[in-house]
């Protein structure tokens, strides 16, 4: 795993995905796992609209080398995508937020994606002063870092 010359970046990952009644937990949990890497998993149970059991499996990753190595997971249309839409994914508190395909990541193939049934992610970037405008630099420049180390391969 490569982690590039540069200070923190991000200072966690935080993932979230929803196991419906419909669904296997065993299976969601899988894909979480697959998704972020292995990590304790806390779970949580809410009640969906019609009554039916949800469960929420949430996880955090906080070591630079862990969130990394969850980038480097990911293909490079997706990193070319996300360097594309860095602006309209990162909020006012320099969070980068990203969907991750559940039923890929079940077999072990992590991308973006739309939708419902996905994992959420949301990856806190470190900008001084606190400011998307640098949040979005600074994702950029990962990005492009990632790209050549990549290419250099």
């Amino acid at each position: 795993m490569h982690i590039p010359d540069v200070k923190k970046i991000f200072a966690a990952l935080h993932a979230r995905a929803f196991v419906h009644a419909t669904e296997d937990p065993d299976k969601v949990m899988m894909a979480l796992l697959n998704a972020i890497g292995r990590v304790d998993v806390k779970t949580s149970k809410t009640e969906g609209q019609h009554g039916n059991p949800i469960f929420i499996l949430e996880a955090t990753l906080d070591g630079m080398e862990d969130i990394v190595g969850f980038f480097e997971r990911l293909g490079d249309d997706d990193l070319t995508t996300l360097e594309k839409t860095a602006d309209s994914r990162i909020d006012d508190g320099c969070n980068l937020f990203m969907r991750i395909d559940k039923q890929a990541a079940l077999k072990g193939d992590i991308r973006l994606a739309g939708g419902e049934d996905v994992i959420s992610i949301r990856v806190k970037v470190v900008a001084y002063p606190s400011r998307c405008d640098i949040a979005l630099k600074t994702v950029r420049a990962f990005i492009d870092g990632e790209r050549s180390r990549r290419n250099a391969i």
